[in-house]
């Protein structure tokens, strides 16, 4: 249960306004009326609530995978998907600008900044005198901000559109990544000491302290996306962020992605799910996933699709007493709920009646097995769920704060013993073993590349597996994103690849637009 009145009614709000908007009967914003306006406190928070709710489609079908499906940690067999040879060609850096999963992207992306620009417009014009005026504004301003985050890092050079009131038939021009960049750092500055301090009652919603972890965020990868080293300033909110005593590490790795996690005190930011009201999923928690017989396992009230799995040299990395590998991913031997063996169905040709049993190899990337390959495990699946589910996504979580210090440290040239501090006081709760600061300021080989600080590198894929994180992590340590090779993976040296190409559809209807270096 939700604890505080006001987060109820927020997400309740959220809920019903979010069910709104994917209402396919487009509402007409350029021809407000009095009505659209807001007379009173209530008429405001269910305004707001759908800025927050857009950020659930990013956990659909064909936008958030664009960051790991990308990288070393994940791949989906042609024996599972092929959808025209996407997946395949995100594995391989082989991607084209008419590839749907951009445009979708992109689409969720614009579709958040067009409501954030629309409320903010709608309060200033509001009938009545609002309570609060300014931090609503500023949180509008911190959510569109993290969008604009989202497709900073996917695309980089991207129009800043931060007004709603534009002249009909406006084509907006790109804007440099630096710019993109200023402006999410010069929104964030200007609003962070409007914003909440009560956690609780902000769940789920901007407040100082994600605020703050977001400009982290940004910092922390400065050097890769402009050029320019921004440790110190990351360092410091870092320190800022613990110093508040607001947030703690959980004792169990899988506790913050558990059923019902949103009393968790690891999480810093979270998009909240709900199985009846919001309708919501994890798409690569459940059903991209897992193999159709897992059904008898959860008793699920939905489809399996047999999707993505582990790259088996991910795998690889995990040490023996590392507990994170089985709280990460699915393996072995499938069993229905009643302890009966699963087996396959034969959706690849072969394979029928042989048991379920998840393995790390996967034979081939083109004509691999039914059941081959690790599977999302993650978060936690409730029994008797539907295709929606109970569990709120994690956005941000405590332990990279830990962790975002340790990089800065070491990447500043300071005392590699506070840094192994940090990293081992995350690592215990699920390793046994402790990394040195030797370790950590060492060179090591990471898919077949020499990295600077590689063990670093190593150690945040095993604890943010399957959290949206790597294909950054990647391009930040000697672009590893680019320069490394893993299994079906060859290196292709090229550095246009750290950027995705602005969607062809969007292209063609906007002449004011550029496309990324490397692309047509």
């Amino acid at each position: 249960m939700k604890m505080y009145l006001f987060r109820i009614t927020f997400v309740l709000l959220n809920i019903l306004s979010f069910s709104a908007c994917t209402n396919l009967d487009e509402e007409v914003y350029d021809q407000l009326t009095e009505e659209h306006f807001y007379r009173d406190e209530r008429d405001l928070l269910a305004a707001v609530a759908p800025v927050y709710g857009g950020y659930r489609g990013l956990l659909e079908w064909r936008k958030w995978w664009d960051f790991e499906e990308t990288t070393d940690i994940v791949v989906t067999p042609r024996a599972a998907w092929f959808d025209g040879g996407i997946y395949i060609r995100l594995n391989n850096h082989t991607w084209r600008s008419e590839d749907p999963h951009f445009s979708d992207l992109w689409g969720q992306a614009y579709g958040g900044i067009s409501d954030c620009n629309r409320v903010i417009y709608q309060i200033n014009k509001a009938e009545f005198p609002i309570q609060n005026k300014d931090r609503f504004i500023a949180e509008l301003e911190l959510a569109r901000a993290y969008w604009y985050y989202i497709l900073c890092e996917a695309f980089g050079n991207v129009p800043l559109i931060d007004r709603f009131d534009v002249e009909p038939g406006y084509l907006p021009a790109t804007n440099t990544r630096q710019e993109v960049f200023d402006f999410i750092e010069a929104s964030i500055k200007k609003n962070v000491d409007l914003l909440s301090e009560d956690t609780r009652l902000s769940y789920g919603r901007f407040n100082k302290f994600n605020a703050k972890m977001l400009l982290a965020r940004l910092y922390l990868n400065a050097e890769a996306w402009i050029g320019k080293p921004m440790y110190d300033a990351c360092k410091l909110l870092c320190d800022e962020i613990i110093a508040s005593g607001k947030y703690s590490l959980e004792p169990d790795y899988s506790a913050p992605f558990a059923v019902r996690n949103e009393n968790s005190p690891e999480i810093i930011f979270a998009y909240p799910n709900d199985e009846v009201k919001t309708g919501s999923t994890i798409y690569m928690a459940l059903q991209k996933t897992l193999h159709p017989s897992n059904v008898k396992t959860f008793n699920l009230q939905t489809w399996l699709d047999n999707g993505v799995c582990a790259v088996p040299s991910f795998v690889e990395h995990y040490a023996a007493d590392d507990h994170r590998l089985e709280k990460t991913w699915r393996m072995g031997q499938q069993y229905g709920s009643d302890g009966s063996m699963l087996y396959c169905t034969g959706i690849v040709p072969g394979w029928a009646g042989k048991p379920l049993n998840y393995t790390k190899e996967v034979s081939s990337l083109e004509n691999g097995g039914e059941a081959e390959g690790y599977r999302c495990g993650k978060y936690e699946i409730e029994m008797g769920t539907s295709r929606a589910m109970n569990n709120d996504w994690v956005a941000m979580r405590y332990a990279e704060v830990y962790y975002m210090k340790a990089e800065c440290i070491l990447r500043l040239g300071e005392d590699a013993n506070e840094a192994a501090i940090l990293v081992n006081a995350v690592r215990k709760r699920s390793v046994e073993s402790a990394l040195s600061a030797s370790d950590l300021t060492e060179t090591v080989q990471v898919n077949g590349t020499a990295v600077r600080w590689g063990n670093m590198l190593l150690e945040w894929g095993r604890e943010f597996a399957l959290e949206g994180l790597r294909r950054s992590q990647l391009i930040r340590f000697d672009n590893n994103y680019t320069r490394g090779e893993w299994r079906f993976h060859s290196a292709s040296q090229s550095e246009h690849l750290n950027l995705f190409p602005i969607p062809f559809t969007e292209m063609q209807a906007n002449p004011n637009l550029k496309q990324n270096p490397g692309y047509n």
